[in-house]
């Protein structure tokens, strides 16, 4: 099936982005989360665990929220795009903290902002300002 290319100010295309960058921040932040297993650490190995767990669960919850419904812009949808950013906020913040020890994990805070930007310009897209 051939890929569906909406207008750059689409809903659709919006959510489209979403999700890709959702899809690509699950794996990196797997991959983080396991190089946190791996290393020695204090609490900030803990809390960069944790954090990318976190994200790892909501960006995976995000995108079949975001692929199941025919209309995106309710309040579910709103909801679950302001607790990803947040998420992607809180990963980003702790992966960070940790490239000090591993420079690696660059990777895994780019895709965060990513992620975050797309929830953003979604959100936007779908009428919502923030406060």
């Amino acid at each position: 099936m051939p890929v569906r290319e909406w207008p750059a100010d689409s809903i659709e295309a919006g959510i489209a982005q979403c999700v890709t960058a959702c899809d690509a921040l699950v794996t990196v932040s797997e991959d983080c989360a396991d190089a946190c297993l791996a290393t020695e650490g204090n609490g900030e190995v803990t809390a960069c665990f944790l954090a990318d767990l976190d994200c790892v669960e909501i960006c995976t919850t995000t995108t079949r929220v975001l692929s199941w419904h025919t209309r995106n812009d309710g309040p579910t949808a709103v909801a679950i795009l302001e607790t990803c950013r947040e998420a992607c906020m809180a990963s980003t913040a702790a992966c960070e903290r940790m490239m000090a020890l591993h420079p690696s994990w660059r990777t895994c805070s780019m895709a965060c902002r990513q992620v975050s930007d797309s929830c953003t310009r979604l959100l936007a897209l779908l009428g919502h300002r923030e406060e």
